[in-house]
């Protein structure tokens, strides 16, 4: 079920943890400003200069930001949203990730870059969410949660 119908089991979800992964898709509302309650809650928990809270990602993250943001408001501004990333994610390389995320592709079809996501969260044992998208089911998440025991969350928009 999505979490953003309750705004107050997201902010109980991020009290309760020290390490969190935001999916590309939720990094990208943040930073492009789209849905105000979600960022205010990232602003106070994470996007903060002494936030307890450790945000994790690797490098398709990174990618996706940047290739989406050069589309949308040019090599500049792409090119400052990656700076600003490497002050606050902690990217984790893919030699780290590769055989978890390729286990998860193998056997569910998600993008690439979602299932770098969750093989991030697995590592770091800590939550990972992700915005609503017909792409990531509700079910197909359940599945995942099952066979990874891994907490992962869906923001709806």
């Amino acid at each position: 079920m999505p979490v953003r119908s309750n705004l107050n089991k997201i902010k109980q979800i991020l009290n309760e943890t020290h390490n969190v992964v935001l999916d590309t898709s939720v990094l990208l509302c943040y930073f492009m400003d789209e849905i105000q309650d979600i960022n205010s809650i990232l602003e106070e928990y994470i996007f903060k200069l002494d936030s307890r809270i450790t945000l994790y990602g690797h490098n398709l993250i990174k990618t996706e930001l940047f290739y989406i943001t050069c589309r949308l408001k040019g090599m500049s501004e792409a090119e400052n949203l990656v700076k600003k990333l490497e002050g606050i994610l902690n990217t984790i390389s893919d030699i780290w990730l590769y055989k978890k995320a390729a286990s998860i592709k193998c056997k569910y079809p998600i993008a690439i870059s979602e299932c770098f996501s969750i093989s991030l969260a697995i590592l770091q044992d800590c939550p990972v969410f992700f915005l609503q998208e017909k792409e990531l089911p509700g079910e197909l998440i359940e599945k995942i949660k099952k066979d990874y025991s891994v907490k992962i969350y869906r923001i709806a928009i």
